[in-house]
C-alpha cells in the first residue's frame, strides 16, 4: 500500500451468538460478516446463513466448494475450528482461514494485526 492508502476488507466469523467465535467452520449455521477498515475500525455488515458441510470429519467436495464461494467477498474467515479440508479449500480461493476461539472483538483485533503485518510484505 502506498502512503495515505489504507485497507478495507471483510471478515466472516462463525458464531452462534454474535459475540463469541464459538462454531466450527463446517458445522456453523451462520456467520457474522464484518467490514474492517485498518484505520477506522470495524462494523457488522450482515449475518449470513450457511448450510453445515461437515459430516463427522468428512464432507462432499461440491458442498465445500459452495460453502467457500459464500465467502468469496471476504479476505478472512474466522472459526473456533477449521478442518484441514476446509482450510485447503479456503486457501485455494484466496481466503485466509483462522482458528481464533474467544470474543469476536479479540478475534477481529488479531486479524487486523495479522493484516497489518502482511501489508508490510506487499511492496510495490
Amino acid at each position: 500500500m502506498a502512503d495515505g492508502e489504507h485497507s478495507k476488507y471483510r471478515v466472516a466469523v462463525a458464531s452462534s451468538d454474535g459475540e463469541t467465535v464459538n462454531r466450527h467452520y463446517g458445522r456453523a449455521e451462520k456467520f457474522f460478516v464484518y467490514t474492517v477498515d485498518d484505520e477506522e475500525g470495524y462494523d457488522l455488515l450482515e449475518e449470513r446463513n450457511a448450510n453445515p458441510v461437515c459430516m463427522g470429519g468428512s464432507h462432499m467436495k461440491a458442498a465445500m466448494d459452495e460453502s467457500v464461494r459464500r465467502f468469496a467477498d471476504c479476505r478472512y474467515v474466522v472459526a473456533s475450528r477449521i478442518g484441514s479440508g476446509a482450510a485447503q479449500s479456503l486457501t485455494a480461493a484466496g481466503i485466509v482461514g483462522m482458528e481464533l476461539p474467544g470474543s469476536i472483538e479479540e478475534a477481529i483485533v488479531k486479524v487486523w494485526k495479522y493484516n497489518r503485518v502482511q501489508g508490510l510484505f506487499n511492496i510495490e
